[in-house]
């Protein structure tokens, strides 16, 4: 009777047949990993024995990649593209649970300290703020410096001037990076004066626009 198993002591060319078969079974086959599959490139590159490419040309094409990563990055942190990423995401009231009164205070004491971006900043978001508690304006939330000027505007308009450029000076100096001075300070800060005690021409809350 003959049976159907191998020998128990194969030659070498049986065992590596033996190994084959085994190994081409479903369950070892492995499907290879990106990484797998990019180091095999990389491999393939800095292999000049063969037709691949010579290894200067990995060497210049690596330099150019870390080159332009280096550059990506650097875009990406600017100043620049950071204050455009948050001023399409973020809105003057951008801090919850914020009221005006606290915005004053913080305002108030930049202006003691010589912080005059501060003062702007916080003196314009008292006066938006001000505004949403007066009913003046309504709670939107992400309305920009420029779309509460205009809706302010409509409800003090002989305070036009002063609502406008105090939305300009909020806009150039959080997102353009401009220093403030002194006087642009102090004009936010009488300007929230001034609306404080102003009688607002109010209109129906949703016919802002």
């Amino acid at each position: 009777m003959i049976l159907d198993t191998p020998p128990l002591d194969p030659t070498r060319s049986e065992g590596r047949r033996l190994l084959q078969d085994e190994l081409s079974k479903p369950r070892y086959a492995v499907e290879p990993s990106l990484w797998d599959r990019f180091r095999e490139w990389l491999l393939g590159l800095l292999d000049t024995s063969g037709p691949g490419l010579p290894s200067w040309v990995f060497v210049v094409v690596v330099l150019v990649a870390l080159a332009l990563i280096a550059l990506v990055v650097v875009v990406l942190l600017r100043p620049e593209a950071r204050a455009r990423r948050s001023a399409t995401d973020r809105g003057v009231l951008d801090e919850r649970g914020v009221d005006a009164t606290a915005y004053r205070l913080r305002a108030s004491n930049a202006a003691r300290q010589g912080d005059w971006d501060t003062v702007v900043l916080d003196g314009y978001r008292a006066i938006v703020a001000a505004s949403v508690e007066r009913t003046v304006l309504d709670d939107l939330p992400g309305r920009t410096a420029h779309e509460a000027s205009l809706e302010l505007s409509k409800a003090f308009p002989d305070e036009t001037g002063g609502v406008r450029a105090a939305a300009d000076r909020f806009d150039a100096v959080r997102y353009g990076h401009d220093r403030a001075a002194e006087s642009d300070g102090r004009a936010v800060l009488d300007l929230d004066e001034r609306l404080g005690r102003a009688r607002p021409r109010l209109t129906p809350i949703g016919t802002q626009r």
